[in-house]
């Protein structure tokens, strides 16, 4: 296949503060100066899913331009949460502040946007919410090198989705790149102590179907390392990578991946935000 670059971008948590909204302006600059052919964004877009964080968002990606772009929602945009970026927990339903702010969202404190455009309604749903800037919370994208497939894991992957994403990449022509994202991990990372929701309902599982319909790369968010393993059942294997994240990566600034394919290799770096350089996470060179 001729070569493919991609570019893995994931846990912005914006909240629309000057400092968040600088960075994400750099990391976007580094990205493009990456000149990718794909761009993959692969959750928690935004501090709480609010619409005026999401409109940001939505700015700095419309950069890319022409370039394809697969944008995948992350808990923090669909459930509403407390706590740091990488500690939060969901609110639960009956939690007294959701209850308050359900029965008087004009008393949110100044966090809530006041939004026509898109209208209210659309706005009340986060699902919908969601949708209306970046498309389809199941997405795939297709073209002669590549055949990616996209699934929310919010609250849980859902077994229909799976069904679907399992159809697609079985119908992949031979000689593709088959690609699966998602933002909940498949794996644990060093440096990452593992909390409940961190990891994919039966990730397990989800693995050795993976392999079984020969998946080559997998691409999450959520863990805030950027990483990459190599798994094998012995008979495929597939390079699970997750991306850094703007607000940390456990590292000394914040980061993407950069991910190049072609000639029989298959190349994940991580790319500082602050200096634009690379660092090798993984590199594999096969026949083909």
């Amino acid at each position: 296949m001729s070569s493919l670059r991609i570019v893995h971008l994931s846990d912005f948590h914006c909240d629309g503060s000057p400092e968040l909204r600088a960075a994400l302006a750099r990391l976007v600059d580094r990205a493009i100066d990456c000149g990718p052919d794909l761009v993959v964004v692969t959750g928690d877009l935004s501090a709480d899913g609010r619409p005026g964080e999401l409109d940001i968002v939505a700015a700095e990606l419309e950069r890319f331009g022409s370039v394809p772009r697969v944008v995948l929602p992350g808990n923090r945009d669909l459930v509403p949460s407390v706590g740091p970026p990488g500690e939060a927990r969901p609110l639960p339903a009956d939690s007294d502040l959701d209850y308050f702010l359900a029965l008087e969202p004009a008393l949110g404190f100044g966090f809530d946007d006041v939004a026509t455009d898109p209208p209210a309604a659309i706005d009340a749903d986060p699902e919908t919410r969601f949708s209306s800037r970046f498309g389809r919370l199941e997405t795939r994208h297709a073209d002669p090198r590549v055949q990616l497939v996209a699934v929310n894991s919010t609250p849980r992957l859902r077994p229909a989705e799976l069904e679907r994403a399992a159809r697609r990449l079985r119908r992949a022509p031979e000689g593709v790149l088959r690609i699966f994202a998602l933002h909940h991990g498949l794996l644990p990372v060093p440096g990452r102590k593992l909390r409940d929701g961190d990891l994919a309902n039966r990730a397990g599982d989800l693995l050795a179907l993976l392999l079984e319909l020969k998946v080559d790369l997998v691409l999450h968010g959520h863990v805030h390392r950027a990483h990459a393993w190599l798994v094998s059942d012995g008979h495929h294997e597939m390079v699970v990578a997750s991306a850094g994240a703007l607000v940390n990566d456990g590292r000394r600034d914040a980061s993407f991946n950069e991910i190049l394919v072609g000639g029989g290799r298959l190349e994940v770096r991580r790319r500082s935000v602050a200096t634009g350089e690379p660092s090798l996470l993984f590199q594999t060179t096969r026949p083909g």
